[in-house]
């Protein structure tokens, strides 16, 4: 008889069990007395030393006959232990002999037993016959797989332009700044291919060994979402620019856009600019007129008191003088020569060559760099780093810088967390009441007109509650995603920061009092602390 791993035969006698004992082959498994002793157990022995039978099967290198018990029992026949793996994808069997004068199982047999523990699905005909041609005992056979579930792809678009253009001045060797070269569009061509939509894969449903269908999980579904002056390929996968112009990618629409070119001043003989695409300001944005793009925003001349809003950036080639009036608006980045009495808020980054006394609000940073770099009086307030060569002057002159999460976000988070958990108990309710009612029904019990109008009400308010809690975990992530971008937060120094600075980091107060040089103010558990560069 062929074998590898090491197993026993109960022999039967008018004096007890004994069992033949197999050792194992090289490369077999050796007896397990813990299995045996089982073994034992089943077949309803259980009047033996199971230290010395340990210990004597330990000492067996060549088949022989061990005594057991004095136990009197019939003739056992072979025996199938079945183990099911915890996911339900797979079924292995251990065989155990008979007893010398057992009986075998059948082929039938075997397909019984894996019915009687309900598995029906993927059991192996070839594992089956194999076994029945050279029987091993005491070894896992995988007799039953299941199908495992293909998981399929998602949507997504390829865009074929940057999607995220830098926007950042070029430092010259002498310490100033070039705001000439910005390259702050992305040009396309007539007939450009601006993206295209590789479309999902769905996956392959599989099922357990109990024929009971794993569900492969859903697939995100995408599509093309694109503005004006953009044509569409006639299976819907490719966009294509109709214009010469510059291209953007706004949340997840491409927008292609003509840039309208002021050729001398914004003034009384232009009136307001109002304009869905890019601004391209020649001269002077004089004090009082306002210019505002769906797009971007540049000015070749200056900006006196003007409004200036850009859904894009903002870039101004020589700078603001506000005169408390300016005010400068942008969805993307600013970048300006110099700021003085103005208000500039920005979606990105504020990058300027010195401020002086403005209220300056940045989601990301607000960069001051060049030649001066210092940014004297006013209200900063920057998401993630505020730089500077200089913050402050000798004169001790009020200036406040604020970096990181503002406290009414953080509330209004904690709020979110709030009416969240909220939601998900109300849904719990209106679904337990809709329970009660279908368990009526599938008992055969007919509803009352008050029940009915009960089970209709709840199917609405659940239907409401589920779009109120979508609402709330979108903004609850989007929340989460800015709070764990600025948590960061900090304020860096290049030369000096003067008394009179007030440092603002996550609501947590520092206040300047002392010339300091070269160094940076983060946030370290509760504190802001000083640390050099």
């Amino acid at each position: 008889m062929k074998y590898v791993n090491g197993f026993f035969r109960l022999i039967i006698r008018e004096n007890g069990v004994y069992a033949h004992i197999f050792p194992e082959k090289p490369g077999g498994k050796k007896i397990s007395v813990q299995e045996f002793a089982a073994y034992l157990e089943a077949c309803g022995v259980q009047d033996y030393d199971l230290t010395d039978l340990n210990r004597r099967i330990g000492l067996v290198k060549e088949e022989c006959d061990v005594y057991i018990s004095s136990a009197v029992i019939p003739e056992v026949d072979e025996k199938m232990n079945i183990r099911v793996t915890e996911d339900k994808m797979m079924a292995v069997v251990r065989f155990y002999p008979p007893s010398k004068n057992g009986k075998l199982l059948t082929e039938q047999d075997i397909r019984s037993e894996l019915k009687k523990n309900r598995i029906t699905y993927g059991i192996s005909d070839r594992y089956i016959k194999a076994y029945l041609m050279g029987r091993q005992f005491c070894r896992d056979i995988p007799i039953a797989k299941g199908k495992p579930v293909v998981p399929g792809q998602d949507a997504r678009v390829s865009y074929h332009f940057a999607t995220n253009p830098v926007s950042k001045p070029k430092l010259l060797e002498d310490g100033s700044v070039d705001f000439h070269e910005l390259n702050m569009f992305t040009n396309v061509k007539k007939g450009d291919l601006l993206a295209e939509l590789i479309p999902d894969v769905p996956g392959q449903n599989g099922m357990d060994i109990y024929g009971n269908v794993i569900k492969a999980p859903n697939v995100r579904k995408e599509m093309l979402r694109y503005g004006r002056n953009i044509s569409v390929s006639d299976d819907k996968l490719r966009i294509y620019s109709d214009v010469d112009g510059d291209v953007r990618l706004e949340g997840d629409t491409v927008f292609v856009s003509n840039t309208y070119q002021v050729a001398a001043d914004v003034d009384a003989s232009t009136g307001d600019i109002h304009y869905d695409g890019n601004v391209v300001v020649s001269g002077s944005v004089r004090s009082g007129f306002c210019v505002e793009a769906a797009g971007d925003i540049e000015v070749n001349g200056a900006v006196e008191g003007a409004t200036l809003i850009a859904g894009g950036n903002i870039v101004l080639k020589r700078g603001v003088q506000g005169m408390q009036k300016a005010s400068l608006q942008a969805g993307g980045d600013i970048v300006t020569k110099f700021i003085e009495n103005s208000k500039a808020r920005a979606g990105h980054t504020i990058n300027t060559g010195f401020a002086l006394h403005s209220e300056l609000v940045a989601h990301d940073s607000v960069i001051v760099s060049g030649k001066k770099g210092f940014l004297i009086g006013g209200t900063i307030s920057a998401g993630s780093v505020i730089e500077a060569s200089v913050l402050g002057n000798k004169m001790n002159t009020a200036t406040t810088l604020k970096v990181g999460v503002e406290p009414e976000v953080l509330e209004h988070f904690k709020e979110l967390s709030a009416l969240i958990k909220e939601s998900q108990e109300k849904m719990l309710e209106q679904q337990q009441i809709l329970d009660t009612l279908r368990k009526k029904i599938a008992e055969g019990r007919k509803l009352l007109p008050n029940q009915l109008t009960m089970a209709k009400e709840a199917n609405e308010n659940l239907k409401t509650l589920e779009q109120e809690l979508d609402r709330e975990s979108s903004e609850y992530m989007t929340l989460k995603d800015e709070i764990e971008n600025h948590k960061g937060g900090k304020v860096i120094v290049h030369s000096s920061v003067y008394p009179g600075v007030s440092i603002y980091i996550s609501n947590r107060f520092y206040p300047v009092k002392s010339v300091q040089s070269m160094c940076q103010f983060r946030l370290e558990g509760a504190d802001v602390v000083f640390a050099p560069i």
